[in-house]
């Protein structure tokens, strides 16, 4: 593999593209017997997995998983234990974070993980937090992904953040979901938290109408401007054609807080519904 196998680490990307085989690799000569003689070399592979589990950060020690696998020197399954192992390991060793949950959410883009969750062990403590709550839920875990969501309208920062990490990778797309995201939204008592929380409404551009309408009902309740403002984000990014646009021109226009000067979201969603 190389000079010394602490170099692997500094050139992660270089090793990379020289361990993914081409679409032909007659296009390489000796490309395929190189990579059969690193396949079998044991004293290198025991090296390279050994520097990857000790890799503090948990995207380096992911991608040479990868080029493990690649090159021959783990199965999938093993892969699969590898990153159990690993998700395990800095749940018991950390608090996960929403870096963490983007990270496993990134591994399992196409499900190929799903059901790794089953074989992590997680510490009784950890069933009732929102971080291996969101882990498991990026590896397929239902009741996980439902726990996440109840997440976004704790109006704890953290937890908060990450669902709304979680929502960037698994957007909510069940209707009773997202009528459920929209009434604990209206429900919080904090305008930091309600802002918090439409932020990562609006990226999933709602279309139902109940629940464009409730979030139409609560503008007028709402206790600032700013939460006055994320819900006009909102309904930028969502379609509120299908809802009175000419009613929710006029609740906007009547229930602003406050003149502004400059124009913001409100303006330009208010110009938007009457020119529709």
């Amino acid at each position: 593999m190389g000079r010394e196998m602490g170099d692997v680490r500094m050139f992660i990307d270089r090793v990379e593209k020289l361990t993914v085989a081409p679409d032909d690799p007659g296009d390489i000569p000796g490309f395929e017997t190189a990579l059969q003689a690193i396949a079998h070399d044991d004293v290198a592979k025991d090296r390279f997995l050994a520097l990857a589990r000790d890799a503090d950060q948990l995207a380096t020690r992911a991608r040479m998983f990868d080029i493990a696998r690649n090159i021959g020197w783990l199965s999938a399954d093993e892969k699969q234990a590898e990153l159990a192992r690993m998700i395990e390991e800095r749940a018991n060793r950390d608090a996960i974070g929403a870096a963490e949950v983007d990270l496993v959410c990134e591994l399992n883009r196409e499900h190929r993980l799903d059901g790794l969750a089953e074989k992590v062990r997680w510490r009784p403590e950890q069933s009732d937090l929102a971080g291996p709550a969101a882990v498991q839920a990026c590896l397929g875990d239902e009741d996980a992904h439902r726990r996440v969501l109840r997440a976004l309208t704790s109006g704890e920062e953290r937890d908060m953040q990450v669902a709304q990490v979680y929502l960037r990778h698994r957007p909510v797309g069940d209707v009773e979901e997202l009528r459920e995201l929209t009434a604990g939204i209206a429900r919080m008592g904090t305008p930091s938290g309600q802002v918090r929380a439409l932020d990562a409404l609006a990226s999933l551009r709602l279309a139902d109408p109940e629940s464009l309408e409730a979030l139409a009902r609560l503008f007028p309740l709402a206790e600032s401007e700013s939460v006055q403002t994320a819900i006009a984000g909102v309904f930028i990014r969502s379609d509120y054609k299908a809802i009175d646009r000419l009613e929710l021109a006029q609740t906007l226009r009547q229930h602003r807080i406050g003149p502004r000067a400059g124009e913001n979201l409100i303006d330009v969603l208010i110009r938007r519904l009457q020119s529709n």
